[in-house]
């Protein structure tokens, strides 16, 4: 079967690779000890107040587990840290530790240099399109 570089999967699929691999390699030579999934999940926690394993898993729609090993690594680096539920043990808080905080910023700080880099050449129209056209899949896609 020959592979169809112009199917909308496959340009979805490399696009996000290449995104994920730059942002990672960007991350790297910046001197960060995040991943990119791992940036999301400090923004995602930084946003809400009261961030438990669960919603996270369904936020970034990953397994309990997954999020667990995450948490766990930037735990270990004092990134985040688990708050025990005050009336119920077995739930515990995820919040953001001042380190994480930093660390967040330096993040953001690098994608933003990143973003002027990768949307060369793009205007601000054809950006807000773009949106709007993934927006419309996204939302064909879950129906």
């Amino acid at each position: 079967m020959e592979l169809d570089k112009d199917s909308l999967q496959f340009i979805f699929g490399s696009t996000i690779r290449a995104l994920h691999k730059a942002t990672a390699l960007a991350f790297e030579n910046g001197g960060l000890e995040l991943s990119p999934e791992q940036f999301h999940l400090l923004k995602i926690i930084s946003s809400k107040e009261d961030s438990i394993q669960t919603e996270l898993a369904e936020i970034l729609q990953l397994d309990k587990s997954g999020i667990m090993r995450h948490i766990d690594q930037m735990e270990a680096k004092g990134f985040v840290q688990r708050i025990n539920d005050a009336n119920d043990r077995r739930k515990k808080y995820i919040v953001l530790t001042e380190l994480g905080s930093s660390k967040l910023d330096e993040c953001k700080a690098i994608l933003d240099k990143m973003s002027d880099s990768i949307l060369k050449g793009i205007s601000d129209a054809e950006l807000l399109i773009f949106k709007q056209v993934l927006s419309k899949l996204k939302e064909n896609a879950e129906r």
